[in-house]
């Protein structure tokens, strides 16, 4: 069974430069996180950031924020592996 921190990292593996850009300025509307922890965070802090601030509801965060870029079949895959590891 995966960690949660190797769902999201592997997630956010997926995503371009500025894809991950787009992703970290969603994720700074959330009150746990400043602009300056993300500013020029690389996947690893964001990973770190997101499981720091959200524990396991990281990965709902983290769907929806994809959602929200239009990444859809990305945000289903973190989804559907996260379920399977909760079964």
């Amino acid at each position: 069974m995966a960690s949660v921190e190797d769902l999201l990292l592997s997630s956010l593996e997926e995503l371009g430069k500025d894809d991950l850009k787009k992703f970290q300025w969603h994720l700074k509307k959330h009150e746990c996180i400043s602009t300056s922890e993300i500013e020029n965070a690389d996947r690893l802090k964001t990973v770190d950031k997101l499981v720091a601030c959200f524990g396991e509801e990281a990965v709902q965060i983290t769907v929806g924020i994809l959602r929200n870029m239009k990444q859809n079949h990305l945000a289903e895959q973190l989804e559907n592996k996260h379920k399977q590891g909760n079964v």
